[in-house]
């Protein structure tokens, strides 16, 4: 919790309200600056039968999503464990099913639906799962998404992996967590039900803050994961999309911002510059290389056109 005192009263109620009765709720003071906590407890207080299920737990200092996490998963003693990030909420009927649906399927990961939270109104965003070599794919390639709050896991499974949070990560925290956590698993169950609620309208959000720092725990993020995948028994597997996985973070990176960050990005990833993105589709390869070439005015209008084409499309 940071920084959420306009969200945080919609995100209690969605949990406290939940059908199952047998719920442990962590809450994770990041030293917020705002009202979230005196608003967090006076939530609290009006369900008194979950009151002795709740901890708050509180940083001294602002550390970020990622120790955040760490802390909350460390504390966590329930027999499976929920992300909710504290901008989003839950339908009232989602830990019932997802407890459900894992126990049947005996999964390590149950992986679901959700609906985002646009200005023009919810869209329902089913969760794309064939197997598990094109579903990591997916995530390596920013196609499937990375999030962890569409994935329920069994909190043996994810203590046992030894993975966490890389706390210098902000922005990708996710993206650096969940393909590990995936490859580990043995057993993975969809559950195609809409049961979280994403909140894209924050914007003092991690997601929409694309300065220095950002760019820097992406490229920490992509680091971790180009280190992790070429070191596994089945690398293998891997090495097609690993091998051009910083220079497609590069071109998402540019998409979504300007002139003022793209030095920045050439700054940050010097190193992976200097590789072809030969295995790009074309469209990425194209604005690589004008990238690369510093072309940059050609590159605005390309970038203007890929997002009035994206925006028509969504």
């Amino acid at each position: 919790m940071y920084g959420v005192e306009r969200y945080i009263e919609r995100c209690t109620e969605s949990l406290m309200e939940q059908t199952y009765e047998d719920i442990e709720y962590i809450f994770v003071d990041d030293a917020t600056p705002d009202r979230s906590i005196e608003i967090l407890e006076d939530v609290v207080a009006r369900y008194p039968k979950r009151r002795s299920q709740v901890r708050i737990l509180q940083h001294k200092n602002n550390k970020g999503i990622s120790a955040a996490r760490n802390t909350a998963v460390a504390a966590a003693v329930g027999m499976y464990m929920l992300h909710v990030d504290s901008d989003d909420y839950i339908a009232k009927e989602a830990i019932e099913k997802l407890v459900y649906a894992a126990q049947t399927s005996k999964a390590d990961i149950v992986i679901f639906d959700t609906i985002e939270l646009r200005k023009d109104g919810e869209v329902l965003l089913k969760a794309e799962y064939e197997n598990r070599e094109t579903y990591i794919k997916g995530l390596l390639q920013h196609t499937n998404r990375c999030a962890h709050w569409n994935k329920f896991y069994r909190t043996d499974f994810y203590k046992h992996t030894g993975i966490q949070s890389v706390e210098n990560v902000r922005l990708g925290e996710d993206y650096a967590v969940t393909p590990r956590l995936v490859h580990q698993a043995k057993k993975i169950s969809v559950l195609h039900e809409g049961l979280y609620y994403y909140e894209t309208r924050n914007q003092s959000s991690y997601v929409h803050n694309l300065n220095r720092a950002a760019i820097e725990s992406q490229h920490l993020a992509d680091r971790v994961l180009v280190d992790y995948f070429r070191s596994v028994p089945d690398k293998a597997v891997w090495a097609d999309v690993i091998d051009i996985l910083p220079q497609r973070t590069v071109v998402s990176l540019v998409k979504r911002s300007g002139r003022e960050s793209w030095e920045m990005i050439r700054e940050i990833y010097s190193e992976e510059l200097q590789l072809s993105g030969r295995g790009l589709k074309w469209l990425d390869r194209t604005i690589y290389r004008i990238f690369v070439q510093y072309r940059y005015a050609t590159l605005t209008c390309l970038v203007k056109i890929y997002r009035w084409v994206f925006a028509i499309l969504k």
